[in-house]
């Protein structure tokens, strides 16, 4: 066998006892692919060998070793999983889950083909879920260093009659935490005459095995702007809106700061660059512009999208609705879906819960949807607020009132965040996190404010310092939690992502109140700081424990 062939298995033949080849699926710069069949269990899987060269000494094969270990130890939804290191012959291979699947390589030609070009949307829907994917590997310590349309495997389904059919696209990487098998220079070397060069991070060309996490931002870019524009970036390029009319000029400013030259010029995080993206299709949501032509590339009839609420997961529609009317379809999608996935706890469970804190209530663990709602006026919600995105919560329970959380005392006012930690301390309790916060005040509705989706002036409108724990009932949220829509802005534990050490604070804005009072509405402030109109109230574990339990993503409902 020699490392210049090209199949080097047959159909039907066995690997290391273990596996039997289905047929070949192709090469990449680092190994040969195939499909085989676990012949124990008859499950299918991808079985991958390496060039010999790039393994050729116990280093290179130790180095081997460690990157797939890692690799493997990261599970999601969003990454191709690993199976088994082994060595068959002359070669080494790994096995992969198989993802039944086209590549995003694959539908970008046959757009080519067929004269279409992406949607805004559906280009951005892309873009987030391949940074979906990244960020669940950052946050490992993993750089992918080889993001392409190749390692982009998207599942497509399609439901309803042919005419309307509803397509439901699911998307995972692959190639995660394997790339570092190259060694820098055969990476460099190798990339010079490639299809695959133009998203190679400039980084990565000069020889350097360092690289962050800005690598993976760099070959995004890439590929958003190939989406949008149907080609990619070289050399000077044109910007997005030279080559489309139809798109705002803030994709413009994505690509820019995601192509940047220097990596300390792109965004810090693939959180950054999805939030971002997330700006953008809410502003062309809002602008409501018509679709026109691309000026210097073939168009045919675009597709509308519309943001379905997986990770990794949407739904492409052929009508062209009207963009307030979708958001709010897609709102309630959401909202009726979490609502089912969490149904109401046993009253055996809620009356024995109750008798534990009398004074504070249980809030049940689940999900929730997290931020504004996109059908949000502008005038309440801005869109550089997160859209709405569902969090996954533990239980936990929640004062009923601010503190000092009796019916009647007049709230605690003028209290900075270390004063605040310490009263809850001092009462075996502590702060609530600000996911806490925000859940116990949507309900299990998940409504914009505590009380209902409409802003009631009488909860909002005249609120200062000298009412009384209780007085509001007509404003507590369906948990029964009082004034979180009505009474003082709270300090929560949580930190602000982008401002360091400095603490999120929920709720009570007096300036815009229609804004300010809204559960998903945020402020940061220094823990330092204190004044009239900011209060505090506190969290317990069930177990009696006062350690904030973490919150986290959940994979979203899909229709």
């Amino acid at each position: 066998m020699t490392e210049q062939s090209t199949q080097n298995f047959a159909t039907g033949d066995v690997i290391a006892k273990k596996y039997e080849i289905i047929r070949y699926l192709g090469e990449g710069m680092s190994a040969w692919t195939y499909l085989a069949k676990h012949i124990a269990s008859g499950k299918e899987l991808v079985v991958r060998f390496l060039r010999p060269t790039l393994v050729a000494d116990q280093k290179d094969r130790e180095r081997l070793r460690q990157l797939f270990e890692r690799a493997r130890g990261v599970r999601h939804e969003l990454l191709t999983r690993y199976g088994e290191l082994g060595v068959h012959g002359d070669y080494i291979y790994h096995t992969e889950e198989y993802f039944v699947s086209e590549s995003l390589r694959d539908i970008i030609d046959a757009y080519v083909a067929e004269g279409k070009a992406f949607s805004l949307q559906e280009a951005c829907q892309l873009a987030i879920s391949v940074l979906e994917a990244v960020e669940i590997a950052h946050n490992a310590g993993i750089i992918h260093r080889n993001l392409k349309p190749e390692n982009v495997l998207v599942h497509t389904k399609r439901i309803g009659p042919a005419a309307n059919a509803k397509v439901i696209r699911t998307v995972k990487i692959t190639g995660t935490g394997l790339a570092g098998v190259l060694n820098p220079t055969i990476l460099a070397d190798s990339f010079v005459s490639r299809e695959d060069a133009p998203y190679l991070a400039p980084e990565l060309t000069g020889f350097d095995e360092d690289c962050g996490p800005q690598a993976d931002i760099y070959s995004t870019g890439v590929m958003l702007y190939e989406l949008l524009c149907g080609q990619r970036p070289m050399g000077t390029y044109l910007s997005p809106t030279q080559l489309r009319e139809d798109l705002p000029e803030h994709v413009d400013d994505i690509v820019e700061i995601g192509l940047a030259h220097n990596p300390e010029d792109r965004y810090p995080t693939a959180r950054d660059m999805i939030n971002d993206i997330q700006r953008s299709f809410s502003l062309e949501m809002q602008s409501g512009r018509t679709k026109v032509s691309f000026r210097n590339i073939l168009v045919g009839l675009g597709v509308a999208i519309v943001v379905a609420v997986g990770a990794g997961a949407w739904v492409i529609t052929s009508d062209k609705p009207d963009p307030v009317a979708e958001a709010r379809k897609q709102d309630d999608l959401v909202r009726r879906t979490v609502q089912t996935q969490n149904p109401p706890p046993e009253d055996a469970l809620m009356i024995a819960m109750g008798k534990r804190h009398p004074e504070m209530l249980y809030v049940p663990g689940g999900t929730y949807v997290a931020g504004r709602y996109g059908s949000e006026a502008t005038d309440a919600a801005t869109s550089s607020e997160p859209l709405r995105m569902v969090i996954k919560v533990p239980s936990f329970f929640i004062d009923r009132y601010e503190f000092p959380n009796k019916p009647g005392a007049k709230p605690a006012t003028r209290v900075t965040w270390d004063k605040a930690e310490q009263a809850c301390t001092a009462m075996g309790k502590r702060l609530c996190s600000a996911e806490e916060w925000e859940k116990a005040c949507k309900g299990p509705g998940n409504t914009v404010y505590a009380y209902s989706d409409d802003y009631n002036q009488a909860c909002g409108a005249e609120v200062s310092d000298d009412y009384t724990l209780g007085d509001r009932k007509d404003c507590a949220s369906s948990y029964g939690v009082y004034d979180l829509s009505s009474g003082l802005r709270e300090w929560t534990s949580s930190l602000d992502p982008q401002k360091g050490n400095r603490k999120m604070v929920k709720g009570g804005l007096r300036s815009n109140a229609v804004r300010g009072t809204r559960c998903a509405f945020t402020v940061d402030e220094n823990s330092g700081f204190s004044e009239a109109s900011l209060g505090f109230r506190c969290c317990l574990n069930p177990d009696g424990s006062a350690t904030t339990a973490p919150a986290e993503p959940a994979a979203a409902p899909a229709e």
